[in-house]
């Protein structure tokens, strides 16, 4: 009985919904899930530990005597399919997002960065950063920017960076180097 149901639910899944999205141009709802969430992982989890129990049954009504071989054959058949079709709508339903909500999201680091106003007027700033003390490669920001504070969001875990800023007047030339600052993001 659960084999058929989940092969049922499996099939209307894997074809019969892709059939109606495409049919309807995606205006009906689709019943499969974007993506698994706590609720689809407990389903998910149910059915699985469903399937198993269903393996056991078979496995055990193979030993059984009394039970005719066809009927023997049929119900293993029918479990080998649920299984089968299960397995095929967990992939093609994006059930393989289930690992990475499973493990931990790594926590995302910042640095931010203040700096002393220029004392020549009408500046903006470019931030400039580097993995090594006196090399800064990297320019942070597309366009100068007017404020004195700057965030930045594409940083590592475990990880030192070396900033500097570079005043820019109204021509567009920058100025020297500032001081450098050192930022030692803590790891994960």
């Amino acid at each position: 009985m659960l084999a058929g149901l989940v092969g049922l639910w499996a099939v209307e899944n894997i074809w019969i919904d892709c059939w109606v999205q495409v049919r309807s141009h995606r205006r009906v709802p689709s019943l499969v899930p974007e993506a698994l969430g706590g609720m689809w992982s407990l389903v998910m989890f149910a059915l699985a530990l469903g399937l198993f129990l269903a393996v056991v049954c078979v496995a055990l009504l193979i030993k059984e005597r009394g039970v005719a071989n066809w009927k023997k054959a049929l119900t293993g058949g029918a479990v080998l399919v649920a299984a089968i079709l299960a397995g095929e709508w967990f992939v093609v339903t994006g059930g393989t997002a289930l690992l990475p909500q499973i493990r931990r999201q790594p926590k995302e680091h910042s640095v931010e960065l203040r700096w002393d106003a220029s004392r020549s007027g009408n500046v903006r700033y470019n931030i400039y950063r580097g993995s090594e003390p006196g090399v800064h490669a990297t320019r942070l920001n597309a366009v100068p920017v007017e404020e004195v504070t700057f965030k930045d969001t594409a940083v590592e875990g475990g990880k030192k960076y070396y900033y500097v800023t570079r005043a820019v007047d109204a021509n567009g030339n920058e100025s020297a180097d500032s001081n450098e600052a050192v930022a030692d993001v803590p790891g994960e």
